[in-house]
């Protein structure tokens, strides 16, 4: 196994874990929302078939293309 494989799924088990015991109430809500975002960032790199940061620099330049046709340049 690689160890960003490793990393994964360590990520993914504290991830679930952090949800888990957010909910019977022995955890605050940040870590909550923690464990939402890197879920959230597994599940749209499965969907998308890319890496996070892939996901992210496509949606930043989209968002500069915005920009600019704003700014009529």
């Amino acid at each position: 196994m690689q160890a960003s494989q490793i990393v994964k799924t360590a990520g993914d088990a504290a991830a679930h874990t952090t949800v888990v015991a957010t909910i019977l109430g022995y955890l605050p809500g940040i870590a909550a929302l923690f464990s939402i975002l890197w879920l959230a960032m597994q599940m749209s790199e499965k969907i998308a078939g890319k890496p996070f940061h892939q996901i992210m620099r496509c949606g930043f330049e989209r968002i500069q293309d915005v920009v600019r046709r704003i700014r009529g340049g």
